[in-house]
């Protein structure tokens, strides 16, 4: 599969990358380079390969907990978030175009 530098752009948009002209030719040039190997990988036989799941006591998950933390901290937390309405952070919804 070949993809040609209108397929790129739509894809730069659809992830909300800001992609310059020069950029968009290297993006393109790699897709060429990686996408022979996804071809390959996706030709492999996994027919007698059972799925594998991550046990639930591996190192790469973590439980979320509540922290508490003093007024100031939480004020200051919240603070650094560019929009937010009270207490709740206030975020583009996922099939909106962002505002600019």
């Amino acid at each position: 599969m070949k993809l040609d530098k209108e397929q790129v752009a739509h894809l730069a948009k659809l992830a909300r990358l800001d992609l310059g002209e020069e950029k968009l030719e290297a993006v393109t040039k790699d897709f060429d380079s990686i996408l022979p190997y996804v071809e390959r990988i996706q030709a492999i036989d996994t027919s007698g390969v059972e799925p594998f799941a991550m046990p639930s006591k591996a190192r790469g998950w973590r439980q979320d907990r509540a922290m508490e933390v003093d007024d100031y901290t939480r004020e200051l937390i919240l603070s650094n978030f560019p929009e937010r309405s009270g207490d709740l952070l206030a975020a583009p919804g996922v099939f909106e175009t962002p505002k600019k």
